[in-house]
């Protein structure tokens, strides 16, 4: 095993996306690459260190060891109104415009001189974008290679060589390093359930990209070899969950606001939707996992249950509003992840030309329409749209939009207590040690349980039945935990509760 070490030594990582106001992180591996030959180039070219380049070109795609958390650089970005509390906007700089060559010449005659002056330049909007990360190493981490003597000292000198990453103020320090700590990404097979990076390309073809734009006198890479990511898939002591085992992040990229008393309904539209491009693009019967229905058009019966539908707003800290930020797709246990992948087809059909998901559009009727894409970010910056945030484990959960009651109760309030209980029951939960009921959420942006629309006619019977609830548990469970009789339209969605509601 060895790796590449790299420590930002100003606390911040400043590079753009492809996306030019919104920053890149993790480092693409590709990006490090080109640091390294860009450094060999512009020093001696040794041969050992091309040699050693040429050795790094053929390896495998690396592991990566990077801080999930980060927050944006508040030099570059401003709290937008309404918005989560991580989400910012980024600033535009106007900076002066490149002096061309026949300026200069123009600029040597005594009455042109101060029109090449920056202050009398044109100015265009740039960003610079960066990130704090909550650490300040990245490794890349080769666990099945070997670095050979005979490249280990080149690869160091060039290590040592690197004085930036990315943008020029990202100042770095970087290194071989043979005990790195272990992997937060991974690589992976499925487009679906990771993120992209740029990986490793040749030495041949970084000088070809610089040749081609030598002449215009623009230097960027027009060619990318993409490679796709994933947390690892750690081996976890048996933890107590739902029958809904995993999480699938739809981000909202596009179209109206709309409050959270609008889950309901936006979760009526996402399923209606998600039936009907199944039977256009995959096939019917749409399979009862996904409809809830048996081919005979009976409600279904499946021990997990079947697939639900959650709108996901932002709750749960200081600026919090209520305000949608996407939707998921809480799966059942026993759906595999071939039937999963269909669905994700069925969504989001694979475009062969630009290696990508295209977005889904939601129509929304005289609103609009919604655009969402496929969350696989391994660390979004937005709070709502992190998986642990809706999956714990933890022994203490809160309900963000309310449990629908199975019937009115008739006596008092432990009946209605008891009704709860169930409902953990009814999706696998262990029986929680106390229930507490309110009528309000203890999340910040969630409103009372009676501001909430009630549940079409054959699922309940009136707004009464709606209630907030604190769940305490013997021991910590996993989500995600949807309860009730509305928790395959995002009811009774619960969310792990700490002090003060923060995560």
């Amino acid at each position: 095993m060895f790796s590449i070490a790299i420590r930002y030594l100003c606390g911040w990582a400043s590079a753009a996306s492809h996306k030019k106001e919104e920053p890149e992180w993790p480092p693409h591996p590709d990006r490090v690459f080109m640091a390294l030959v860009a450094t060999w180039a512009e020093t001696e070219a040794n041969e050992a260190e091309r040699r050693s380049l040429l050795f790094l070109q053929q390896l495998p795609e690396p592991y990566l060891s990077v801080s999930p958390d980060f927050e944006l650089h508040a030099a570059i970005s401003v709290f937008q109104r309404n918005s989560d509390v991580e989400e910012r906007v980024p600033v535009p700089v106007y900076v002066p415009t490149p002096i061309s060559d026949d300026e200069l010449r123009k600029g040597r005659k005594s009455k042109d001189l101060l029109k090449v002056l920056p202050s009398e330049r044109k100015r265009d909007k740039r960003h610079f974008p960066a990130v704090i990360p909550e650490s300040d190493t990245v490794y890349l981490i080769w666990p099945d290679v070997e670095l050979p003597a005979e490249h280990r000292a080149a690869l160091e000198r060039l290590c040592a060589k690197v004085g930036y990453l990315g943008d020029t103020s990202s100042l770095v320090q970087m290194w071989v390093e043979d005990n790195p700590p272990p992997p937060t990404l991974v690589p992976t097979d499925e487009r679906h359930y990771s993120c992209r990076l740029r990986v490793f390309r040749t030495l041949d073809e970084l000088k070809a990209d610089y040749e081609r734009d030598q002449e215009a006198g623009e230097y960027r890479p027009r060619t990318f070899k993409w490679g796709y990511y994933r947390e690892p898939e750690e081996e976890k002591a048996p933890t107590p969950s739902s029958h809904f085992a995993e999480l699938l992040i739809l981000r909202r990229t596009a179209g109206p606001t709309l409050d959270i008393t609008d889950a309901l309904w936006l979760a009526k539209t996402l399923r209606d939707a998600a039936l009907s491009l199944w039977e256009q693009r995959i096939g019917p019967p749409v399979p009862e996992w996904l409809s809830g229905h048996t081919p005979a058009g009976e409600r279904s019966r499946r021990e997990n249950g079947h697939l639900a539908f959650v709108a996901l707003p932002n709750v749960g800290h200081e600026h919090a509003d209520g305000e949608l930020k996407g939707v998921a797709l809480a799966v059942p246990q026993d759906v595999t992840k071939d039937e999963q992948t269909l669905l994700l087809d069925a969504l989001f059909p694979w475009n062969k030309q630009t290696g990508e998901a295209r977005p889904l559009e939601l129509t929304l009727g005289r609103l609009g329409v919604w655009r969402l894409e496929q969350e696989t970010r391994s660390f979004p910056r937005m709070i709502t749209l992190r998986k642990p945030v809706w999956l714990g484990p933890a022994e203490r959960w809160a309900t963000v939009t309310p449990i629908v009651l199975d019937r009115y109760p008739k006596k008092d309030e432990r009946e209605a207590e008891e009704m709860v209980v169930a409902a953990c029951e009814r999706i696998g939960l262990p029986r929680p040690r106390e229930v507490v009921l309110m009528p309000g959420s203890l999340f910040i942006g969630a409103p009372p349980a009676n501001r909430f629309p009630p549940l079409p006619k054959k699922f309940g019977k009136t707004v009464d039945q709606h209630t907030h609830a604190l769940l305490i548990f013997d021991q910590p469970v996993r989500g995600p935990i949807l309860l009730g009789a509305g928790r395959y339209r995002g009811y009774g969605l619960c969310r792990p509760w700490r002090s003060g509601g923060e995560q």
